[in-house]
C-alpha cells in the first residue's frame, strides 16, 4: 500500500515511470505527461523519478511559474543554464548546428534577424539536448507545464517530434484543469502520438489511514478516517495540509476530534497556510509575501528589500517558513507548492498586489537586474504613462526577439504603448509591435500595422510598416486590402526611395496571385522580364515578372535565367524570405532547372541559422514540392510532414496546411500509400479553399479522381482547372489538357482526347522545359499508341530532372510496345521503368510495370537500379558524407536533418548497395566511378 520515501499508493505509477526509464536508458526516446488536478501527487512522481535516474542520466529540471508565463524562454533557461556554465563548457554545447540557441541565453549576434519563435532557436535547442545526450542519457522533467511560457512551449513542442531513438526521457507535470498559458499547443504535446500519459489516481481509505498513521504515529479510528478521506477526496496535498494543521494542533485521530475536520474543511490548503502564517511572526509574513511577489529563485537581498526587513532577519524568517511547510528548506527560495504560493500571493488584495509589483518593479531596476525580470513585474501593474517603463518594456522586447520569443516581445510591446505618451516614438514602437505580432497574431499586427503607417513620419519607416501590414493582410485572407494598402504607400514614396517603391509593386502584383483585383494588371509586369540590377525591390519584381512569364506565354529558358538573376546576391532572400523570394524558387522547378538544387541549400542553411518558424514551414512546404516534381518521393514526404508541423506550431496554419495537404496527397499516391483513393479524395476536400491554392488543389484533385476512376468528375475539374489558369495566371496552364485528355479516353472520347493532347504539345513544345514537353509527349504517344512519341518522350526526360515522369514515360513506351506484340522488345525499358520508379520510391506505378514484365514473360529479379544509380538524392547526400569520415551527428548537422533520418537513409544505402557497413562505402563509390570514366 505505501510507497518509497513517502511515496503513498504510487507503486503502478514508478513501476511504469521506472520501465519507460529503462527504455529510455537503452537509447529509446519517450515523452511521458504525468497529469491530473492540483496536489494529486504529479510534482512528488517526478521528484522521485528524477532522484531513481541520478547517477546513470543526467538530469535536468524546471517548472513552470504563473507569475513569468511571459518570460522569454524561461523553462528552457532554467534547463539548460547551469549546464552553460563556464566558457569551455559552453562553446562545446553550443557548437555547430547548437549556435543559435546561444541568444537565447544571452549571446548577442547569435540569434535571428527578426521576430518570431524562430526556428533557428528551437532547432539550436534541439541540438543543444542532443549534444547533453550525447555522453549519458538525458532526463528532462518539467514541472507545471500549464505554466510553461509559450517560447519554451514551442521547444518542448518541437522536441517531443523528435526523440526519434535518442536516449531522452521528456517527464512533464500538467494540472489537467488549468487552461494553462497556451491550451492548444500544450494539447499538441500532450496528445502527440508518442506521448504517454499517466494519471495518478486519489488515495484510497487504506492509502489514507496510512497517511495519517505515518505523520502523527497512530492510526485512525474508522470515523475519523472517513470524514478525512471524504473531505479531501484522497488528494494527498490536501491530506497533508490538513494532517499538519492538525498536528501544529496537536489532535488526536480519532471520532471525538471529527468536528475539528470538519471546521478546516476541504480548503486545507488556504486556510491551514493561512493559519500557519499567522501565527509566525512579522517579518516572516512579510518575507513569505514578498517571495510570492517577485517569484520562487528571488534572491534573499531582493526579498528583503520588497519585505522590508534586514536581510539578516530575512534570511532567519525563511528558517521558520521551511519549518511550517511553506517554503522549501533549499534555495534557491521556493514554495513547497504552488497552491501554497497562491494561498499567500490572493491573501493580498488586487490594490495591494498592483502596489507590490511595482515596488518589486522599481527595486530591481535600481539593482539593475536584467530587462526582463524587470517586465515581468511590470506586466502586472497598471500603466502610469512613465517613460523609462515604456524604454524598459521595449528593450526587454528587444531581448526576447533577439531570443526569437516572440510571444514575450509581443506581450512587453503591448505593454509599452500603454506607457507611451503620444508623439514620433510611438509610431515606431506600434511598428515594432506589429512587425512582433506578424509571428503570433496576424490580426493585431494588421491592427497596430496599420496605426504605425498613419502615424509613422518619414517615407522609408511607412514603407515598412506598409510591406509588413500587406503581407499580415495577405495572410489573413484579406488579398484586397494588402493590395491597396501597398499600392498606396508605393505612390507616396518619393523618386530617391525607388527600390522601395519597386518591392511594395512586387507585393501588389502577389496580392494578385492571391485572387485580388484585376489578373490583367500582372500583364505590367511585362516589361521587367530584364535581368535586375538594383536591390531588393528590383529583385523582387523580376521573381514576379519571372512568375508571370511561366503561367502565361513565356520561354521556359528566359523565365529560369530571370528567376536566377532575381535569386543572386541574396537580396531577395534577405530581404524577403517568405512570400515572393518563392515565385523565382517555384519557377526553377516548373522550368525543370538543375540548378534549384544548389539554390534550396542556403536558403534552408540560412533558416536554420536565423529564420523564423514561418518562413522555415514556407521553405519545407516548397521544397516538398519540388522533390515531388523531381520524383524524390520520400523526400518529398519528409518535407511536407514538417512544413504541416511548423505551420501548424506557427498558430496560423489553415490556408498553409491545406496546400501542404493538397501536395502530400499526390505523393502519398504516387507512393501507393492508399488501397483506396477515395480517402485521399475526403482528405483533400470537395470545397475549393481559394486564394493562392486553387490552381494546386485542382491538380492534385484530378490526379486522384482519375485514378479513383472517377473520370467524369475529372474531366469537370481539369475544365475548372483551364479556367482559373485563364483567369489567374497559373503553370496549370502547362499540364490541364493532359489532365483532361487522360480523362476523356477513360470515357471512350478519344478523338477529343488526342486533340487536346496535340493543343498541350504545341503549348510544351514553345514552353520548353524537357519535364512539361515529355509529359505532354507521354501521354499523346499513350493515346495515340505511337512508339515514335513515346520514344521522343523518354530522350527528352533522360535530360530531365523529372526522375518519376522519365519513369512514367518508359512505362509507357513498354506498356505500347507489349500492346503491340512486341513482348522482347518491351521489357528493356519496362524494366528500366520498374528500377527507375523504384528508386523514386513510386510503388504505385512500380506495380503496374510488374505486372506489364510479368504480361511480357519476363520475371523481374530486382526492383531498383543496381549500385550507386539506385540511391535518391537524400541518400547519395548522406552516403558521399559517410564515405568522407563523417559521423551519423556530424552529417545530421550538416544537413539539416535529425540523426534518425540520417539512420534511415543510411540503412536504405546498404541495402541498395549490397553492403552491411560504411567502411565499405568507399570501396563502392569509387568502383561506382571507375564505371562511369
Amino acid at each position: 500500500m505505501g510507497g518509497v520515501d513517502g511515496l503513498f499508493e504510487r507503486g503502478r505509477e514508478l513501476d511504469e515511470l521506472d520501465a519507460h526509464f529503462v527504455r529510455v536508458t537503452a537509447g529509446e526516446g519517450r515523452l511521458v505527461v504525468v497529469e491530473g488536478p492540483a496536489g494529486i501527487g504529479k510534482s512528488r512522481l517526478l521528484t522521485e523519478i528524477r532522484r531513481r535516474a541520478e547517477g546513470s542520466m543526467r538530469v535536468l529540471s524546471a517548472r513552470g511559474s504563473g507569475l513569468e508565463g511571459e518570460f522569454a524562454f524561461g523553462v528552457v533557461r532554467q534547463l539548460f543554464e547551469a549546464e552553460l556554465r563556464g566558457p569551455e563548457r559552453r562553446e562545446a554545447l553550443l557548437a555547430g548546428a547548437a549556435a543559435p540557441a546561444a541568444a537565447i541565453f544571452g549571446e548577442l549576434g547569435s540569434g535571428a534577424d527578426g521576430g518570431g519563435a524562430t526556428f533557428a532557436s528551437l532547432h539550436g535547442l534541439y541540438w543543444l539536448v542532443l549534444n547533453l545526450a550525447e555522453d549519458a542519457p538525458l532526463l528532462l522533467a518539467v514541472d507545471d507545464l500549464h505554466w510553461c511560457d509559450r517560447p519554451s512551449l514551442l521547444f518542448l513542442a518541437y522536441l517531443a517530434r523528435r526523440l526519434e531513438s535518442q536516449p531522452i526521457l521528456l517527464l512533464m507535470g500538467l494540472r489537467d484543469t488549468e487552461p494553462g498559458t497556451d491550451p492548444t499547443l500544450i494539447g499538441e504535446i500532450t496528445h502527440d502520438p508518442g506521448a504517454i500519459r499517466i494519471r495518478p489516481r486519489p488515495l484510497t481509505g487504506s492509502g489514507v489511514a496510512e497517511f495519517i498513521r505515518d505523520r502523527l504515529g497512530v492510526a485512525p479510528d474508522d470515523g475519523f478516517l472517513a470524514v478525512c478521506h471524504e473531505s479531501t477526496g484522497g488528494n494527498p496535498l490536501l491530506l497533508s495540509q490538513l494532517v499538519t494543521a492538525l498536528r501544529s494542533e496537536g489532535v488526536h485521530p480519532d471520532a471525538g476530534n471529527v468536528g475539528r475536520v470538519t471546521a478546516i474543511g476541504p480548503r486545507a490548503v488556504s486556510r491551514t497556510v493561512l493559519l500557519r502564517l499567522a501565527r509566525l511572526p512579522a517579518d516572516a509574513r512579510a518575507v513569505a509575501q514578498a517571495v510570492a511577489v517577485l517569484g520562487d529563485g528571488a534572491g534573499i537581498p531582493a526579498v528583503a528589500k520588497l519585505a522590508g526587513v534586514e536581510e539578516a532577519r530575512a534570511a532567519d524568517a525563511t528558517r521558520g517558513l521551511a519549518h511550517s511547510d511553506i517554503l522549501r528548506p533549499e534555495l534557491p527560495l521556493s514554495f513547497v507548492h504552488p497552491l501554497v504560493r497562491d494561498a499567500i500571493y490572493h491573501e493580498l488584495s488586487p490594490g495591494e498586489r498592483e502596489l507590490q509589483h511595482a515596488r518589486a518593479a522599481a527595486l530591481l531596476r535600481d539593482h539593475a537586474a536584467p530587462a526582463e525580470q524587470v517586465a515581468a513585474q511590470l506586466l502586472h501593474t497598471s500603466p502610469r504613462g512613465e517613460r523609462w517603463a515604456a524604454d524598459l518594456l521595449r528593450e526587454a522586447a528587444r531581448d526576447a526577439t533577439h531570443a526569437g520569443a516572440a510571444d514575450s516581445a509581443v506581450a512587453y510591446l503591448r505593454r509599452a504603448l500603454d506607457d507611451m505618451p503620444a508623439g514620433r516614438d510611438r509610431g515606431r514602437l506600434l511598428l515594432e509591435l506589429g512587425a512582433a505580432e506578424a509571428f503570433t497574431s496576424g490580426p493585431a499586427a494588421a491592427k497596430h500595422l496599420a496605426l504605425a503607417y498613419e502615424e509613422l513620419p518619414d517615407p522609408a519607416s511607412r514603407a515598412a510598416a506598409a510591406g509588413l501590414l500587406g503581407r499580415a493582410l495577405l495572410f489573413l485572407g484579406r488579398p484586397e486590402e494588402a493590395g491597396a494598402i501597398a499600392l498606396r504607400a508605393a505612390g507616396e514614396l518619393p523618386d530617391d526611395l525607388a527600390d522601395l517603391r519597386m518591392g511594395l509593386e512586387a507585393l501588389e502584383f502577389m496580392t494578385i496571385i492571391f485572387m485580388a483585383g484585376d489578373p490583367q494588371r500582372l500583364s505590367r509586369l511585362r516589361p521587367y522580364r530584364h535581368l535586375p540590377t538594383g536591390g531588393p525591390g528590383s529583385r523582387m519584381l523580376a521573381a514576379m515578372a519571372a512568375w508571370e512569364a511561366v503561367c502565361t506565354d513565356g520561354d521556359a529558358y528566359e523565365c529560369a535565367a530571370l528567376a536566377l538573376a532575381a535569386l543572386a546576391d541574396d537580396h531577395l532572400r534577405t530581404a524577403d524570405p517568405a512570400l515572393i523570394v518563392f515565385a523565382a524558387i517555384v519557377t526553377l522547378v516548373i522550368t525543370d532547372r538543375p540548378e534549384v538544387t544548389d539554390v534550396w541549400q542556403p536558403f534552408i542553411a540560412d533558416t536554420h541559422r536565423r529564420g523564423s518558424l514561418f518562413s522555415a514551414a514556407s521553405i519545407h512546404l516548397w521544397h516538398g514540392f519540388s522533390h515531388l516534381r523531381r520524383g524524390d518521393l520520400a523526400a518529398a514526404e519528409e518535407s511536407l510532414r514538417a512544413a504541416e508541423g511548423q505551420f501548424t506550431l506557427w498558430g496560423h496554419a489553415d490556408d498553409s496546411v491545406a496546400i501542404c495537404r493538397t501536395f502530400l496527397a499526390e505523393v502519398l499516391h504516387e507512393r501507393g500509400r492508399s488501397a483506396d483513393v477515395s480517402s485521399l479524395l475526403v482528405r483533400l476536400g470537395t470545397v475549393d479553399p481559394g486564394k493562392n491554392t486553387t490552381g494546386w488543389w485542382l491538380g492534385t484533385r484530378a490526379v486522384l479522381l482519375l485514378a479513383d476512376g472517377r473520370a467524369e468528375e475529372a474531366v469537370a475539374v481539369a475544365d475548372a482547372l483551364a479556367a482559373y489558369s485563364e483567369a489567374i495566371p497559373h503553370p496549370g496552364r502547362l499540364w490541364w489538357r493532359s489532365m483532361k485528355a487522360e480523362a476523356l479516353d477513360r470515357l471512350d472520347r478519344r478523338a477529343e482526347a488526342v486533340e487536346l493532347a496535340r493543343q498541350e504539345l504545341e503549348v510544351t513544345r514553345a514552353f520548353g522545359a524537357p519535364g512539361s514537353l515529355g509529359r505532354s509527349l507521354r501521354v499523346l504517344g499513350t493515346l495515340e499508341r505511337d512508339e515514335d512519341r513515346l520514344r521522343e518522350a523518354v530522350a527528352v526526360l533522360e535530360r530531365s530532372t523529372a526522375r518519376l515522369e522519365y519513369a512514367k514515360a518508359l512505362a509507357a513506351l513498354g506498356s505500347t510496345l507489349r500492346r503491340a506484340k512486341k513482348p522482347t522488345e518491351a521489357r528493356e525499358p519496362l524494366r528500366r521503368a520498374l528500377e527507375v520508379a523504384s528508386a523514386c520510391g513510386a510503388e504505385r506505378l512500380a506495380e503496374q510495370v510488374r505486372a506489364e514484365l510479368h504480361a511480357c514473360g519476363a520475371r523481374p529479379r530486382r526492383d531498383a537500379l543496381s549500385g550507386v544509380q539506385s540511391l535518391t538524392p537524400g541518400e547519395r547526400r548522406v552516403v558521399d558524407l559517410a564515405a568522407a569520415g563523417r559521423t551519423n551527428r556530424d552529417i545530421a548537422q550538416e544537413l539539416y536533418v535529425t540523426p534518425g533520418t540520417v539512420e534511415v537513409h543510411l540503412s536504405n544505402a546498404y541495402r541498395k548497395l549490397g553492403i552491411r557497413s560504411r567502411s565499405e562505402l568507399d570501396r563502392v563509390l569509387t568502383a561506382a566511378v571507375a564505371s562511369i570514366s
